[in-house]
């Protein structure tokens, strides 16, 4: 049996040998059942002297344990953190935190360690910043927490992961932005196809009004837009200025996205605020295959009937 007391000599837990490995068993055991802190604040004492987490518990014994504060922290310090973490060397990252340092520490370069762990996608690292207390839902100075930086730059296993350990989906960044948004209009199928299995909400909108179907839409990223076609999102929401999907598509030219949307039956002859409809709008940026597509697929030839009311006006009709 191990027996584990406080420094004052109050007994803490008494544990059989057979269901621990090590002191990192034991110590997170200590955290899980006990209360404890995360195992990078407790030290483990045998007579005296400090057991390392490696060390075997294959014998009875009677442990002391010590629950330590954080360290101060030098500059030098967060750089070190913050270079481990951005770079993915997990035993540094052990290191520093063993000291112990707070993993919640500012880092040189203005972002925690995990959202530095998360936009590069290191897993083992995200897993060690949570184990030591990691706010898996801190925002930064921009409002991305770790979990939009990881979806912005398509990193879907750590992702997955923070996922897993409870980060909140649909928290939004300073201009609206969920991660499902980020995911999508940088294009990361993969990614968004992770966040809605996950159950983030597809027909949220941004500051801008404007849904993930809308910035994918805009951006070109076809098999993003066909996944959330497929998840049922609603093709003809309009944002704040009245544009819909087909608008935004239809406006920067992407031709796949167009077809994507008029196969998925989008409304086609819908205008925005400024009076506009998609084959107005792919007409007026140059983009003259989409409005053959548009009208191909039924909608109404709005540039004919402006000319025609031009002409009824005394002005010349308009030059195709």
């Amino acid at each position: 049996m191990l027996r584990i007391a406080l420094l004052s000599g109050e007994d803490l837990a008494s544990i059989p040998v057979a269901e621990l490995s090590d002191v990192r068993a034991l110590k997170q055991r200590l955290h899980q059942e006990h209360g404890l802190p995360p195992r990078f604040r407790q030290r483990l004492l045998h007579e005296g002297m400090n057991l390392g987490d490696a060390f075997q518990l294959d014998l009875p014994m009677d442990l002391e344990i010590v629950i330590l504060a954080f360290s101060e922290v030098s500059f030098s310090q967060r750089k070190e953190l913050g270079d481990a973490a951005r770079e993915g060397v997990g035993t540094e990252v052990e290191a520093l935190l063993q000291l112990p340092l707070d993993p919640n520490e500012d880092t040189s370069y203005t972002f925690k360690p995990l959202q530095l762990a998360a936009m590069r996608g290191h897993v083992e690292v995200a897993r060690l910043l949570l184990e030591a207390g990691a706010d898996k839902d801190f925002t930064d100075r921009m409002g991305f927490t770790a979990l939009m930086r990881a979806a912005s730059a398509g990193r879907t296993e750590v992702l997955r992961f923070l996922l897993e350990a409870g980060a909140q989906t649909d928290l939004r960044n300073d201009d609206g932005f969920t991660a499902l948004m980020l995911a999508c209009q940088h294009g990361h199928c993969h990614t968004a196809r992770v966040l809605l299995a996950a159950g983030a909400e597809h027909t949220l909108t941004n500051t801008f009004g404007r849904t993930a179907l809308m910035l994918a839409s805009e951006s070109g990223n076809a098999e993003v837009v066909r996944v959330l076609l497929e998840e049922g999102t609603d093709k003809d929401f309009s944002s704040q200025n009245g544009s819909t999907a087909l608008m935004w598509a239809a406006k920067a030219g992407h031709a796949e996205v167009v077809e994507l949307l008029l196969s998925a039956d989008a409304q086609k002859d819908l205008k925005n605020k400024m009076g506009f409809s998609a084959v107005d709008l792919a007409a007026d940026h140059g983009h003259f295959e989409i409005l053959q597509l548009l009208l191909d697929a039924g909608a109404q030839n709005t540039l004919l009937e402006d000319s025609s009311a031009q002409s009824a006006e005394g002005s010349p009709p308009a030059v195709a």
